[in-house]
Order: C-alpha cells, then structure tokens, then sequence
C-alpha cells in the first residue's frame, strides 16, 4: 500500500477553465475520436512546456500548470484525449512510461480535465507499482465540466463503469513529467484548433470539488488486487 500522504495529495477543483474553452475542447474530442485510426493512434502527445504553444490543447496545458503543485518543475506534459460510452469504463492500471516494457516508470503527476457530466468516477486507490499488496482505500472523483483533479502518477486508478447514456464520458488527460520519457508518440493530431489570443484564459481563484472515499473491497476481493498488480507490474 502506498502510505496515507500519497492518498493526501488527490485533489481536485472545479471551474478550471471557463465554458466556453469546454465546450471548444469537447467538440474537438469528440470529432477527433470518431475519426478512422490510424497507425500510432494508441501513442500520446508530448508538449515540452518550456516551448510556446502551437494548440489549443497545449494553451491549455499552460493554463492547467498554474494548478498544478510546484508546477515549474515540470519540464514536459504527456497528454492524450478520450471520448468513451459512459458504460465501458477503463480498466484499473498505473500509468507508465510505455516506451519503457521492463519496468513501471510512472509520471511525477497525473491529471485528468473532465469535460461532461457523464460516466463514472475516475476511482485513485492507496497502491503502487513497487507494493504487491491489496489496496485498503481509494478516493473517487467525479465528472463535471471544468473539473481538474490531480494525484500522484504512480497510484493504481480506472473508471467505474455506470449506466449507458446518449452522451459520451470527454476528457483531456494529462502526465506531468520533471525528465523527458521514452514514450509512445502518437501522429499529429488531426484538426485541432491553433494556438491564439483567444485562448489567453484568465487565472481565477478555482474552488475545490468535493472528493468521495471508497472501499476498494467493495470493487474486488483482495486476491483479485494482488493479481491484478501483480499483471501491471509484468507488462511487456
């Protein structure tokens, strides 16, 4: 288990960024996921935060940053986007390096922008790459337009499946990193909207959202969390 400050460090707050940029992200998302594949598209885009923005996506990411703890520190952002039916959710893992098959190299950061109101919580659980044993707790975030949450990059997450829904589950997910990774790039992305002034986003003073505990015995029984690390930790 990870020790009780890892689970101290989630946080999340909500208006992080005004409706409008929303709804501009969210259809950028959605007209992007719906698009054919390409070979690659499973990899990631890599924004060094020391150059200036190109996209839309990286202003963002330059906006996000200003939440971010010791944000300064960080010399690149990993980012990739995600439009998914509200009934799939996403299997329980740590994010990793994915260049890097012998070992788990997880971000210093990870962060999800949550752009709708539907689906299930991301769930964030007390357990990392280097312990074998079960969870003991877990905090669960839910979706709403504009909320950013944070936790360490190496904590065991997924999302909780809830029921279908016409509207699809939209997020910008985002891995701070402090060295360069060896990381699986993706193609240039299709369509999106160029850096410019209109993108400037006002930095406010953004509320905190409320998090909510869970039992990770409620999710699966302990043999079956020691498997399931045990699974992550020889990934190839």
């Amino acid at each position: 288990m990870a020790t009780p400050s890892k689970l101290s460090r989630i946080s999340a707050i909500d208006k992080a960024v005004p409706a409008y940029v929303i709804g501009e992200l969210r259809s950028q998302i959605i007209e992007a996921q719906a698009q054919p594949p390409r070979p690659g598209d499973g990899g990631t885009y890599w924004y060094r935060l020391d150059a200036p923005a190109r996209l839309m996506f990286e202003q963002v990411i330059q906006h996000l940053r200003t939440f971010v703890p010791r944000g300064h520190e960080f010399v690149g952002a990993e980012w990739w986007l995600r439009a998914t039916t509200t009934d799939t959710g996403f299997p329980f893992h740590f994010d990793r390096d994915e260049g890097i098959r012998g070992s788990i190299v997880s971000p210093d950061l990870a962060s999800i922008l949550y752009l709708s109101n539907a689906g299930g919580p991301t769930v964030i659980l007390d357990a990392t790459p280097s312990r074998t044993s079960a969870p003991s707790a877990g905090i669960a975030v839910y979706p709403r337009p504009g909320r950013f949450g944070m936790f360490p990059g190496s904590l065991l997450h997924g999302v909780l499946p809830t029921r279908p829904s016409r509207w699809p589950r939209v997020t910008m997910l985002v891995n701070w990193w402090r060295s360069v990774p060896r990381m699986e790039c993706a193609p240039a992305l299709r369509g999106s909207t160029p850096a410019s002034n209109r993108w400037r986003i006002a930095v406010d003073r953004a509320p905190s959202a409320a998090l909510e505990s869970i039992d990770p015995s409620r999710l699966l029984a302990k043999a079956a969390w020691r498997d399931l690390i045990s699974k992550q930790a020889t990934y190839r």
